[in-house]
């Protein structure tokens, strides 16, 4: 089963809507597949686990869309 983390602050509604929508796809499409949602307390964790925006995915523990020449940190 493929791990998928979706990281993102509390009330991100983006988050939200996104988790909600790869949990559809994963059961429409029948997809060996789990969403695991994680909120991040603080910025400062955020810079500290280095992710670089607000939902951040993971895949198998790397991340989807990150841009390696930008500051780590929620945005």
């Amino acid at each position: 089963m493929k791990k998928i983390e979706l990281i993102s602050f509390k009330g991100c509604q983006t988050a939200i809507d996104l988790g909600r929508q790869m949990t559809d796809l994963i059961q429409a499409e029948n997809l060996d597949a789990e969403v695991e949602t994680i909120v991040v307390p603080s910025l400062e964790k955020a810079e500290e686990m280095g992710l670089y925006g607000s939902p951040t995915i993971l895949v198998e523990g790397e991340e989807y869309q990150k841009q390696p020449f930008s500051q780590a940190g929620f945005y």
